[in-house]
């Protein structure tokens, strides 16, 4: 489970570039209009996103109850997702796309550090960079607005991989 599910992230993370070319070479379907196709095109990187959330259920569980450093991450992994829209952009070739997005899908699939979604931040998620107690360093992805390193606990975190983690609700 845990390798579809995180190939299935890396496909959120990376979708951007195929919805953003689809929408700069007018796609259609059908008879539907160029602009309800864009939309539809929009909306599915969203509801992917969605239903990513609840399987991390069926992932492991994991807990952090203290931390040494807190980082917001929220913007840092912006630049990354602006480069997806350049890049979407600048293909002027379905087969270029073919390529160019096998290769980003592989490199962050390998990379497994790219995990942030920016569509989690329209589900009222935010991101964090946690130094632990013990001094290893971890991607946080919590609903939870923090502010100090002292409220980071949690006893219900699903862990994505060995540096990404989403908190769940406390119970």
């Amino acid at each position: 489970m845990n390798l579809a599910y995180k190939i299935f992230l890396a496909i959120n993370a990376t979708s951007w570039v195929i919805v953003i070319y689809g929408i700069k070479e007018e796609w259609v379907i059908h008879d539907l209009p160029y602009w309800v196709f864009s939309i539809i095109l929009l909306i599915i990187p969203i509801v992917l996103s969605a239903a990513s959330i609840p399987l991390t259920l069926l992932l492991g569980r994991d807990t952090l109850m203290a931390c040494d450093e807190l980082e917001d991450a929220d913007n840092s992994f912006l630049p990354t997702y602006l480069g997806y829209f350049f890049v979407g952009l600048g293909i002027d070739k379905p087969l270029h796309l073919t390529f160019v997005y096998s290769i980003i899908l592989l490199f962050t699939y390998m990379a497994q550090t790219q995990y942030f979604n920016p569509i989690f931040l329209l589900f009222g998620y935010r991101f964090y960079s946690v130094k632990t107690s013990g001094g290893s360093r971890i991607f946080l992805i919590a609903k939870k607005h923090l502010r100090r390193a002292a409220e980071v606990k949690f006893s219900n975190l699903r862990r994505i991989n060995d540096t990404t983690y989403l908190a769940w609700k406390e119970k």
